[in-house]
């Protein structure tokens, strides 16, 4: 109230250098403000280097089962001996173990018995069909060749030397492919024959792991719900010593990127702090199609062998499909295209932001290829940062001329 009062009762005089200190600290502090509050640009940037450039496609896949052959069998019964241990090597046809069947396994035992002498007979009888459609071909060849070949083919004689010549070699060429027939339905009921037999067998030569039966354990029967039929059960695995593959799918725009002896990179989802090496070896061109997308299986096959990695593993798979030697790079970020198709990038020179035409080449994930406008070393621009940073002075004392305390203007005046 004293310093009002006082106010009131001042000249005008001290009232109007009151009202300009005032007015000029106000614009001063306006001013310093605006000053503070300039935005500040900068840059963040990088050198354009020249070396090496790869292009690759990351796909996902697993672990193919291709260096493993799972031992099986469709006999029933109780496990009387287990011949080979974990870890032995075997050969084609290495008795695994033996198998005391129960009444189910020797029922099926003597079906597919009986389904082998059935093919047995089978291929027996066409074959003997051969002799007798064989010596008809041959007459029928000779009857035309000696009495019919040289006269003109709209002769009747000809006509009917001919058909009996054609009829003779149809008849003997579906004979042929009965035979064949007859042969791999016997093949089949040879396995057959086999997996339903008291003594288990090495279908291949390698390493004999995940063994899973023991003396004395039981084998059930089991049976397919679709026909009833006996299915095999799993008891081992015979390794081989080949080194393990991956199996990725491409899409149809990646897969003609992709070809044989591509070297590629793999890392395992169980195996996370190792990365494999490896080469493609194949390409399924023919693709398949589910639900209306098409995709190619491609097989890696890896370097060296790996204990550790197993069947069905998840695996990512970078496949490298070109390598440019000698080529100046940006950070793909650095460079910028137009709506007119021209492209552009940005660089600091002398400390001013300028905008290069520039050629480009190929590009990965993270790099383009300049084929020119720019030089190896010079300082490019990814991204333009701009800050606005406001500061305000303060001191410890109150700014009011009309403050109640002692460092305010009624202090000055010793109020």
């Amino acid at each position: 109230m004293k310093i009002i009062n006082w106010f009131k009762n001042a000249s005008l005089v001290v009232k109007l250098l009151i009202l300009i200190v005032v007015i000029g600290g106000g614009i001063f502090g306006y001013i310093r403000i605006k000053a503070s509050g300039k935005a500040k640009v900068s840059y963040q940037t990088a050198a354009a280097t020249k070396g090496t450039f790869i292009m690759s496609l990351t796909e996902s896949g697993s672990v193919a089962a291709t260096n493993s052959r799972t031992v099986t069998t469709t006999a029933s019964g109780v496990v009387s001996k287990v011949y080979v241990k974990e870890g032995q090597k075997v050969s084609t046809g290495t008795p695994i173990m033996s198998i005391t069947l129960d009444m189910d396994g020797q029922q099926q035992l003597q079906s597919a018995y009986a389904q082998l002498q059935s093919a047995q007979n089978n291929l027996a009888s066409t074959q003997n069909k051969i002799y007798s459609l064989d010596s008809s071909l041959t007459n029928s060849k000779n009857i035309f060749n000696n009495q019919w070949s040289s006269i003109s083919p709209d002769d009747p004689g000809y006509i009917q030397a001919h058909d009996n010549l054609m009829t003779a070699q149809s008849n003997y060429d579906a004979l042929q492919s009965q035979i064949a027939q007859a042969q791999s339905s016997l093949i089949s009921a040879q396995m057959s024959y086999r997996d339903a037999g008291p003594t288990v067998y090495a279908p291949i030569s390698g390493t004999v792991s995940a063994i899973s039966l023991a003396p004395g354990m039981i084998l059930n029967p089991t049976s397919n719900s679709s026909n009833s039929s006996n299915v095999s059960n799993k008891i081992a695995i015979v390794n081989t010593n080949a080194t393990p593959a991956i199996s990725v799918s491409l899409t149809e725009i990646d897969v003609p990127k992709v070809k044989v002896g591509d070297e590629a990179t793999i890392t395992l989802d169980a195996l996370p702090n190792k990365t494999y090496t490896g080469k493609v070896i194949a390409v399924d061109t023919s693709g398949t199609v589910s639900s209306g997308v098409v995709s190619y299986t491609t097989t890696i096959q890896l370097d060296t062998g790996a204990s550790e990695i197993l069947s069905n593993m998840s695996a990512t798979a970078n496949i490298i499909t070109d390598v440019e030697d000698g080529v100046i790079t940006v950070p793909i970020a650095a460079v910028q295209t137009a709506t007119d198709g021209t492209t552009t990038v940005r660089e600091l020179k002398n400390g001013q932001l300028i905008s290069v035409p520039v050629e480009v080449g190929n590009s990965n994930a993270t790099q383009t290829i300049i084929t020119s406008g720019v030089n190896e070393g010079d300082t490019v621009v990814t991204s333009v940062v701009n800050s606005t940073t406001t500061t305000t002075k303060t001191s410890s004392s109150s700014t009011s001329v009309f403050g109640s305390s002692r460092g305010g203007f009624g202090a000055a005046l010793g109020r």
